[in-house]
């Protein structure tokens, strides 16, 4: 009866790991942390190794991914241009190892394989940067098609959308008929908080961490949603390296980069398990200072002549396996939830800690998204609560220490009504945000205008918040509209503002009026407008009234927009408070006409890699380069063009000069393309 019991156990185990698995492949919307999942399917092979015979051929240990049925409906329920694609070669995952014994078990099985003993072999280490494997397929040289690796033999078509993430190549030279190129899709630890900064503003959907980022954008059906944002990816490995003369990994890493292929800055050729662990170390060490999210080391055998040999599993390759970073998790107390009112409305509830250090910083906040994420996790104040950084980057609560709670501790309970203006508040369907649906809420009126200052929209750096506070709390500012009223008499009785930085403060307001069409309208705050949306507005209306007076369908007509946004923009600009200041903004002068140019193709052809500090953002000079038909890229190769280097510049510059790419500075810029202009 135990032993049935056990086996109960094993198939139960068996179907929770599946679910992960189309959570994680097919949804991008795990239920788990890795190490959470990592944990269960040791329990798996445990239980395996102690009874073969229970082993069922659908078990996580003997496929990858999602199972292949449902892997081939969700790409064809997805319909173009995510249809199911199957890959020449399989894509396998990879075995873990979680300690040092781990890695040396792995290279006394390779001896035992290859009827060796204790014999040391070069490894190739790289970085596991966590993100989403692709799969690009060259025909004689072309690029044909681009998938995800969904169950390592069907895969999704993002071709349109991948082609949006610099550094791939659509044509290569003397290589096979058919060639398959691997790599991970990932999204910098900067962009991720920049995207979700943008989706809290807006009143969007976060997201989790920085592969769920790169794995949702890549899958939009939209491809300029996806160029929006900044992806950038790493290739690793070929399909087959059958009619190329390659013969290590390590070779293969610089193949990839002389075809202008972007690789891991962070890999390193080795000899032997011990000196793969201080590899290891090494990454541990600097995984702090990482600009991309990493979950581990992988550490690969360097000889393909080896790797053939060594072969596969059913789900693995014999000869590489993941080194999992240690997760790191602290307990620490939960004092309060304080809940702050956004500019949309939106509720944001923020959990107070007692100050705890968490991979080498401080954290004494974290997000806690909405109501049934608090209920979920079932907060009581008081409670000790174990945190840890999603995805390397934001502070979020993992799970309550129930058995440490206090007694008497207080169950937490969301607002009923808006905790600044006391108005009712609602809840969004189809996010489960709560929003405080009154329009003159003073917290939403401070953080709209804090937003129309903001550096992308209006940029008046001179109106910090404690000084924005003040007007706003005495009554003098009540709307932007407010802001174009303001004299040196009324500035100079803000406590302390001096005459300078007032006269500074009102240049910046007048300078402020001359403004793109783009800015004025993110400026101004509608939900789910972000900078992209507002370009895209800019674009495709010649002036303000023209947007003003455009109907809902004729905003769903535009390419990219989306009926959602379209809709929320239609009815803000319908609102007569938004009309109200929209009138008074003009009669005080700000630029209301279109400045979109459309794009030239002076620089055509051309292929520029920026670094360094300029004398003007480097946004301002991509906008300006791509206008001009240039591609900017974020990585230099042989194929770079021009490095445009400014003060300060790091690696780029050194590998610019190292492949002899032309380096130029801001003048010789404008000489190059007053240069063409002529021509």
């Amino acid at each position: 009866m135990l032993l049935m019991s056990n086996q109960e156990h094993y198939l139960s185990l068996v179907n929770e790991i599946q679910e992960h698995n189309r959570r994680y492949y097919l949804q991008d919307n795990p239920l788990v942390s890795d190490a959470e999942y990592d944990q269960l399917m040791r329990e798996l092979r445990s239980l395996e190794e102690q009874h073969p015979d229970w082993i069922v051929k659908d078990s996580p240990t003997q496929t990858v991914g999602a199972d292949t049925e449902e892997a081939a409906e969700h790409a064809l329920l997805a319909r173009s241009p995510f249809a199911p694609i199957q890959h020449l070669h399989r894509m396998t995952s990879l075995d873990n190892a979680f300690d040092d014994a781990d890695l040396q078990s792995f290279e006394d099985r390779i001896n035992r394989v290859l009827g060796t003993s204790g014999q040391t072999y070069h490894y190739t280490c790289e970085l596991k940067i966590d993100g989403l494997s692709i799969n690009v397929h060259y025909h004689n040289g072309n690029l044909i098609w681009a998938a995800t690796r969904g169950n390592g033999v069907i895969g999704e078509d993002v071709t349109q959308n991948l082609l949006t993430i610099p550094g791939i190549p659509r044509k290569l030279e003397g290589v096979p008929e058919h060639l398959e190129v691997r790599g991970e899709v990932f999204m910098t630890k900067e962009e991720f908080l920049r995207l979700n900064a943008e989706a809290e503003e807006l009143g969007g959907t976060v997201f989790k961490n920085p592969r769920n980022a790169a794995a949702g954008s890549l899958r939009q059906k939209d491809a300029s949603i996806t160029a929006s944002r900044k992806l950038q990816v790493n290739f690793y490995a070929l399909g087959s390296t059958e009619g190329l003369s390659i013969q290590t990994q390590w070779d293969l890493l610089t193949w990839l980069q002389g075809h202008g292929f972007q690789t891991n800055p962070y890999s390193k050729r080795v000899q032997g398990w011990q000196e793969a662990t201080d590899y290891h170390r090494e990454m541990i060490q600097q995984r702090p200072q990482f600009p991309v999210d990493a979950d581990g080391s992988v550490i690969k055998v360097d000889r393909f002549d080896l790797q053939n040999e060594l072969g596969f599993t059913s789900r693995a390759p014999r000869w590489a396996i993941a080194y999992k970073f240690p997760v790191e998790e602290a307990r620490t107390v939960l004092r309060d939830i304080t809940i702050n009112v956004g500019r949309t409305g939106k509720l944001a509830p923020l959990a107070v800690l007692d100050p705890v250090d968490v991979e080498g910083s401080t954290v004494a906040r974290a997000t806690l998204h909405n109501e049934d994420f608090i209920r979920d996790l079932d907060l009581h104040l008081g409670d000790t609560v174990v945190i840890r950084k999603a995805g390397g980057v934001i502070p979020e609560i993992v799970r309550v220490v129930t058995e440490l709670r206090p007694e008497g501790s207080v169950l937490f309970q969301f607002p009923k009504e808006c905790p600044v203006c006391h108005h009712e508040v609602t809840r969004d369907p189809e996010n489960a945000d709560t929003y405080c649906v009154n329009p003159e809420c003073p917290s939403q009126s401070y953080q709209r205008i804090l937003h129309f200052i903001h550096k992308g929209a209006m940029d008046i750096a001179g109106m910090g918040e404690k000084t924005l506070e003040q007007l706003v709390n005495t009554g003098i500012v009540k709307s932007v509209a407010d802001l174009y009223d303001l004299n040196l008499e009324t500035l100079l009785k803000i406590e302390r503002m001096g005459e300078k930085n007032a006269t500074k403060l009102l240049q910046q307001l007048q300078d402020s009026k001359t403004r793109p069409l783009s800015r004025l309208i993110f400026g101004l705050g509608i939900r789910y407008v972000g900078a992209r949306n507002a370009e895209l507005l800019e674009k495709h209306f010649p002036d303000l009234d023209a947007l003003l007076n455009a109907s809902e369908q004729t905003l769903c007509n535009i390419p990219g927009l989306g009926d959602r946004i379209a809709e929320s923009v239609y009815h803000a600009l319908q609102d007569q408070n938004m009309r109200d200041v929209v009138e008074r903004l003009r009669g005080q002068g700000l630029n209301f006409k279109s400045t979109f140019e459309a794009a030239g193709e002076e620089l055509a052809g051309l292929t520029f890699v920026i670094t360094g500090s300029l004398s003007q953002p480097r946004d301002d000079v991509k906008k300006r380069l791509e206008r001009l038909g240039a591609r900017v890229t974020g990585s230099v190769t042989k194929k770079t063009d021009y490095v445009l280097a400014g003060e300060d510049a790091g690696s780029k510059l050194d590998k610019a000069r190292d492949l002899g790419v032309k380096v130029i500075d801001e003048t010789t810029l404008d000489a190059l393309i007053a240069e063409k202009t002529k021509a």
